[in-house]
């Protein structure tokens, strides 16, 4: 599907814009990196100043953002914004009704599940089909449920708004993904859990009821004493 945009600042011709299709499990700043390497762009960045779009308030998860993105690629915002973690001060974050602390998140590195990469990126110029699942941002998910092996995280980035690329560093590293053997985990029920409660939301259980960051460290020190 395509769009034609309007010209910016940036640009004195008409540009049409190759969309991206927003699946349930993927963050804003994943569609914004899939939907500039899908249109040849060199970076997020550059894609965003060449469209004039708000890139620094989106990373930010805010609601004005995620709507602009919603309506440029022509996805529901509500369903954009329900899996977009908004950052709120001093360490903060939320998602959905949920609170969570900045020791939730995995930073700087990005972790990817290498057999995704196997089967969704053909090659490094098709790194824009394969979108970022929301529980590989968090620290305490180590591993994939559905292939049953370790993720894989990413050479660090020299600086952080690279390292939200996350199209950039499939397209990147996509050789040396291919090159990583692929570790079998022992996916245990509690990570299983926490997977779904990032997903889906709360449950109804006592243990539910705990704030998200508290349960994702709980999750994550019964895990280690079930191993």
């Amino acid at each position: 599907m395509a769009k034609s945009l309007p010209a910016t600042p940036g640009t004195n011709f008409l540009r049409l814009l190759l969309t991206v299709p927003h699946v349930g499990f993927e963050p804003a700043s994943s569609l914004l990196s899939r939907l500039a390497a899908r249109n040849d762009a060199r970076s997020m960045l550059q894609f965003c100043g060449d469209i004039a779009f708000p890139v620094d308030p989106l990373f930010r998860g805010e609601k004005v953002a995620i709507e602009q993105l919603a309506q440029l690629v022509g996805c529901d915002a509500a369903a954009l914004e329900k899996v977009s973690i908004l950052y709120l001060r001093n360490g903060h974050f939320r998602l959905r009704d949920e609170f969570a602390s900045v020791q939730s998140f995995q930073h700087g590195r990005v972790r990817v599940c290498p057999q995704y990469v196997r089967a969704e990126v053909p090659s490094a110029a098709e790194s824009w089909r394969l979108p970022r699942r929301l529980h590989w941002k968090f620290s305490s998910i180590r591993s994939c449920a559905n292939h049953e092996c370790m993720l894989v995280c990413l050479p660090a980035e020299k600086f952080y708004k690279d390292a939200k690329d996350f199209a950039a560093q499939l397209r990147k590293y996509h050789g040396w993904l291919l090159d990583q053997p692929v570790a079998q985990a022992n996916y245990s029920v509690f990570e299983l859990d926490l997977t779904n409660r990032i997903l889906s939301g709360q449950g109804e259980r006592w243990f539910d009821r705990l704030e998200l960051n508290v349960a994702s460290r709980a999750y994550e020190v019964l895990g280690l004493r079930q191993a």
